[in-house]
């Protein structure tokens, strides 16, 4: 049965009211229009659903039980139709976030935290990969959003800038810098640096060696092809050290110290990227993030 949902809702303004006038001024219409409107209503259900004398209305049995399941219906439904409101903005749904080890150190967290906290409605899935993967699941839509150290050269990507953040120098306890509260790249000339295989992480690792090349040397290198914590593990064995975000303190190994870098162009970025023909639910949802990463780190007054 088709019935226009004005109609209903207008049938539940005057159940609640039982008075024409003033169920038609709740309403912004003209009395005669409202008893236009039931008395079609009735017709087209075929039901009496009010009883009506000179001084008053009431409701009959059926009018009552009627107008206590269509509010019930009009408020699932504007409930429903919020629901996909906030499903376009993306403000509710599911968002796949693809990361990069170093990202869920501190960036990670700190925006997850943001979001739950201002789109609670919102579910967030994110996966740790290295950023080649994380790149392609972005590109084959595996991923919503990705987050990485670099700033992807692929037409089909969208890259936006969420933070600079400065690098520290991670090397064993033991070693005769460890204890130093700041450390300028000139003074590891002649270490060994472990480095992550281009072939995992170009981005990432051009911009390491951009800023060795600043400091005006190539390290010799360790390869490592494993992630976290156990890179740490190869720094041990081969008494190594590693180049690394200023958040990797936050892993706290044992037996590894972390020395903040001197030099003004050691910094790494995050970047965000999501398609260029993301919805427009994503695109909304990635200013969300960059606005928020804009007033904790890019701003002038946020620390580098």
């Amino acid at each position: 049965m088709d019935i226009d949902l004005a109609v209903l809702r207008s049938f539940v303004v005057l159940a609640d009211e039982l008075h024409f006038a003033k169920a038609a001024e709740r309403l912004h219409i003209e009395q005669p229009a409202l008893s236009q409107r039931i008395k079609r209503l009735e017709r087209r259900m075929g039901v009496q659903l009010l009883v009506r004398d000179t001084r008053n209305v009431r409701l009959s049995p059926a009018g009552a039980e009627f107008a206590a399941d269509t509010a019930r219906m009009l408020r699932l439904f504007d409930e429903a139709v919020g629901r996909a409101r906030e499903t376009a903005v993306g403000e509710r749904g599911t968002v796949n976030i693809a990361y990069t080890l170093s990202v869920g150190y501190e960036t990670l967290p700190v925006l997850l935290e943001h979001l739950e906290q201002s789109l609670p409605h919102l579910t967030l899935q994110a996966v740790e990969a290295w950023e080649k993967d994380v790149l392609e699941s972005v590109r084959l839509r595996r991923s919503d959003i990705g987050l990485v150290r670099c700033d992807s050269v692929d037409e089909e990507l969208v890259s936006l800038l969420l933070r600079r953040e400065g690098l520290v120098v991670a090397m064993p306890e033991t070693h005769h810098l460890a204890r130093q509260d700041v450390v300028h790249l000139a003074e590891l000339r002649g270490e060994r640096f472990v480095t992550t295989p281009s072939s995992l992480a170009p981005g990432y690792q051009a911009t390491v060696d951009g800023v060795f090349e600043k400091a005006g040397f190539r390290p010799q290198t360790v390869r490592n092809t494993v992630p976290g914590s156990r890179l740490m593990a190869v720094q041990r064995q081969t008494g190594s050290v590693a180049l690394l975000a200023q958040s990797a303190r936050l892993s706290r190994p044992p037996g590894i110290a972390f020395v903040p870098v001197g030099d003004d162009f050691a910094v790494l970025p995050v970047r965000l990227v999501h398609r260029a023909d993301a919805p427009a639910a994503i695109c909304l949802l990635a200013d969300v993030i960059q606005r928020e990463a804009h007033r904790r780190w890019l701003s002038s007054a946020s620390p580098r």
